[in-house]
């Protein structure tokens, strides 16, 4: 399954904003402008579909998400999915949304008020409505033969889109067993503090390639090593081409035994009987070194692409990495940016960054500019195919890289705000 695009707004301070999902995509903004705030809502609105009802109802009246700007005051939050799948041999676009109201004070209980489920394959020119609902009643389609006018009873906390699943006979059970099973990852700072370290204690019942912020490099790159090798191979050779100075990365194994640790430990932890860390030769030196005496950048860059392979073994849609380009020389930014494209084969990048070096490298097709204003409101725009020429060659004009030329613009005054504006959709 591939998510094509998506929509949101009611949270936080994103209006209404729609994103075409592409292999990297980048969301460009001055700072404190709500960048964190649509990743944000990402993870937010694909949740609120995994969650179970009772949890369901306390995020419909989280306090930090809602909408509390004076021109989106309590604006119900909404979410849209437009992603294509295959089956039976067909490729099928399909588009799933809802929309729920927040808990407002001394008023009744929140609600979702709005849920659709909408599909067409590659020989139909209209769409199917499988699930229609408003505040009044939710239906939804019951056989091939039938239209969207089956009643279900639904509580004011639960989408039908959960509710079938457990309908063992609905003849499109697939891709409503796929959209409950869509996963993105958000990793706000990529923090390598505690990703390098010799860990002795891991999680019970969780699987070695879980996605999660306490990844342990080490541990996780050896088991790929073991199991998907060509993975593996990917990584460390990426690393070694956007850092030559690195010459080779060995993992490191040793027994151990913990058991008087066992005993001490809870429910959720159990002692480790293996340990693993990483060392690294360094053309420069003249021994190998621990991998954790690495620069922050160089870690960072090996706990992304780890994380990326991740994502594609458990089949995640989508990630989100905020300003990527943290702790690197701007020189290699372009080998960088490539070697992102190629851990995207299955999974979808968003990013956010304050640098316009790594935005020179990004097509600017893909790049959404949030466009300042005065009312505390995000909405990111995308720049028009029809505008790239122009934009590239007012940049030139201006003797500046792309990346450096709309920085440049989002600082200024009224007439450079007009100015981006002709660029965007």
């Amino acid at each position: 399954m591939e998510i094509n695009s998506i929509s949101l707004g009611g949270f936080r301070n994103i209006e209404n904003t729609k994103v075409e999902i592409d292999d990297i995509i980048s969301l460009l903004s001055i700072n404190s402008y709500g960048k964190s705030n649509f990743l944000n809502a990402i993870i937010f609105g694909f949740d609120f579909i995994h969650m179970p009802t009772e949890i369901k109802n306390n995020m419909m009246d989280y306090g930090p998400y809602k909408p509390y700007n004076n021109k989106l005051l309590l604006k119900d939050f909404s979410f849209e999915l437009n992603f294509t799948y295959e089956y039976d041999s067909k490729i099928n676009q399909a588009i799933y949304g809802y929309s729920f109201s927040w808990k407002k004070e001394d008023k009744e209980s929140p609600a979702i008020v709005k849920e659709y489920l909408k599909i067409k394959d590659d020989n139909s020119q209209k769409y199917t409505t499988y699930i229609n609902r408003n505040e009044k009643e939710a239906l939804y389609k019951s056989s091939i033969t039938s239209s969207c006018n089956k009643k279900i009873n639904i509580e004011k906390n639960e989408l039908i889109i959960n509710k079938i699943m457990a309908y063992d006979e609905l003849y499109y059970l697939d891709i409503v067993k796929k959209i409950n099973n869509i996963f993105v990852y958000v990793d706000k700072h990529f923090n390598t503090n505690n990703a390098y370290g010799i860990q002795t204690i891991i999680r019970k019942n969780i699987s070695d390639y879980n996605l999660n912020d306490e990844t342990n490099v080490p541990r996780i790159l050896f088991k790929i090593k073991n199991d998907y090798p060509d993975k593996f191979e990917l990584i460390i050779n990426t690393l070694k081409d956007i850092f030559p100075f690195i010459q080779d990365v060995k993992i490191m194994e040793y027994n151990i035994e913990n058991n008087d640790l066992n005993s001490k430990i809870n429910n959720i932890y159990i002692a480790a009987n293996k340990v693993y860390f990483l060392v690294v030769l360094d053309k420069n030196l003249a021994k190998m070194v621990d991998f954790s005496d690495m620069s922050d950048g160089v870690r960072r860059v090996l706990l992304i692409f780890t994380t990326l392979v991740l994502a594609d073994i458990n089949n995640y849609s989508l990630i989100g990495i905020e300003e990527p380009e943290n702790s690197l020389n701007p020189k290699i930014l372009q080998r960088y940016l490539m070697a992102l494209k190629n851990f995207t084969k299955n999974t979808k990048i968003i990013i956010t960054s304050h640098s316009p070096y790594l935005i020179n490298y990004l097509n600017p097709k893909n790049i959404y500019l949030g466009l300042p204003n005065n009312d505390g409101i995000a909405n990111f725009s995308k720049i028009k195919e029809s505008s790239i020429a122009r934009l590239l060659k007012d940049a030139s004009n201006m003797d500046m890289l792309v990346g450096d030329y709309l920085f440049d613009l989002m600082s200024g005054d009224e007439e450079d705000l007009e100015t981006m504006i002709r660029y965007v959709e």
